[in-house]
């Protein structure tokens, strides 16, 4: 029988402590290990999802863009057919028309539309250039850049164009005595300007026509960069314009409209009333 000495014993015991405490620190390692790597993986997953849905507003409104001004096009093709017939027509016959029917005509020849877009998206895509930088999609920075630069240029040359025609018309019809013509709408057929912009009108639908076919071009290599189909961009558009629907009524603007006050009916301003009649009574 072998008997261990109290040294021995003691010995055991402390490598035993140790390796205890060894197996409590690798354990409590991997646990943390474990805890970070998941957690820095579900960041990981839900910045990639956030990029995204990034994507997927930014190309959103590069779509809507182009779905907005292709509907501009369409209702200029119907001005412009009427702008082709009037200008083919002399003035002196024009003038036999009803001037109810003449006035019709021309309104609908001569309506424009502004060109607008949601600046909100723009502003997402701006403040995480960096994102997208240190994931290496620069050909998505650039194509995305060049659409919202497009953009504005399309909107400013379009509406510029519109309100330089709007002052022309304005100008006519401010000053009716200095231009020749029985109404208001033969004063515009008369003048070179309105029918150079009549004129000119087919080809500013042209321009605006490629301009949104364009876009939706260049928006496609959006998706293809940043591997986005056109269904999957399709469904979100559709989710992201479907209408919301609760309960309760919308607010009816008639509803608060109320007559307007009656000042003998503000009676907690009577003192300044009986203060203004002292006054008045004083200076007669």
């Amino acid at each position: 029988m072998k008997i261990e000495l109290p040294q021995s014993i003691e010995l055991k015991k402390h490598t035993g402590f140790w390796k205890q405490i060894g197996m409590i620190i690798i354990g409590t390692t991997i646990s943390l290990v474990l805890t970070i790597g998941a957690s820095m993986a579900l960041e990981l997953r839900e910045r990639a999802n956030d990029r995204r849905l990034s994507a997927l507003m930014v190309m959103g409104t590069i779509e809507d863009f182009a779905n907005g001004i292709e509907q501009i096009v369409e209702k200029q093709r119907r001005c412009d057919s009427l702008c082709a017939w009037l200008l083919s027509v002399p003035v002196d016959e024009l003038e036999l028309m009803p001037k109810e029917t003449l006035e019709n005509l021309m309104f609908d020849a001569l309506s424009n539309s502004f060109v607008s877009f949601d600046k909100a998206a723009e502003n997402i895509f701006s403040n995480n250039l960096e994102t997208w930088k240190n994931l290496g999609n620069f050909q998505f920075i650039s194509n995305v850049g060049d659409c919202f630069t497009r953009m504005h240029s399309i909107e400013d040359y379009w509406n510029n164009r519109v309100k330089e025609e709007e002052k022309i018309f304005d100008d006519i019809s401010g000053n009716p005595e200095q231009y020749p013509g029985k109404y208001i709408c033969t004063k515009w057929l008369r003048n070179d300007n309105v029918r150079q912009t009549m004129v000119m009108k087919h080809n500013w639908i042209c321009w605006l026509h490629y301009q949104a076919e364009l876009m939706r071009y260049t928006n496609k290599q959006n998706m293809s960069v940043i591997g986005i189909s056109e269904k999957e961009l399709k469904e979100f558009m559709e989710e992201y314009h479907k209408e919301i629907v609760i309960k309760e009524q919308a607010p009816v603007s008639d509803d608060f409209y109320t007559p307007n006050l009656k000042p003998e009916n503000l009676y907690t301003l009577e003192i300044y009333q009986k203060q203004l009649d002292s006054l008045k009574a004083l200076h007669r």
